[in-house]
């Protein structure tokens, strides 16, 4: 609760350790304490799935990461490429399916994947959760 007052404040960073004070992206903060929050939901059906909690905490570990490898200009919001032209049909080519899996293969390039990003059979949670300590992440 005491946390949950400073975020709706705004003033998140009022909790920081004081060795870390100075060293986390504001951005990178404030996505972390909006997944709280949302976690925190009174209902059941407010609160994000751990899909959606994964997915927000790697997007705030990729805002901190340019600041930590000490690459500020490089960040993921001007990072992105272009999609490669094999996209543009991949819908003719699908029978209109709109769906397209796509991850991110590297800086600025996509790679089309076969599977599911909703599979997850016969994937541990640990596998899952260990893709946050890799700094290439999923």
């Amino acid at each position: 609760e005491w946390a949950m007052k400073w975020q709706k404040k705004g003033e998140l960073e009022q909790v920081i350790d004081q060795s870390l004070k100075g060293k986390i992206v504001p951005d990178s903060l404030r996505k972390f304490g909006e997944t709280g929050e949302k976690c925190l939901a009174d209902y059941g059906v407010d609160r994000p799935s751990m899909g959606d909690v994964l997915w927000n905490l790697e997007y705030a570990l990729q805002l901190q990461e340019p600041v930590v490898d000490g690459e500020d200009d490089d960040n993921s919001t001007n990072m992105i490429g272009e999609l490669p032209s094999r996209f543009n049909d991949y819908n003719n080519n699908h029978g209109g399916d709109t769906s397209v899996n796509v991850s991110v293969a590297g800086k600025g390039r996509f790679e089309e994947e076969d599977s599911s990003v909703d599979d997850v059979s016969g994937v541990s949670m640990s596998q899952v959760f260990s893709q946050l300590v890799k700094s290439e992440g999923r």
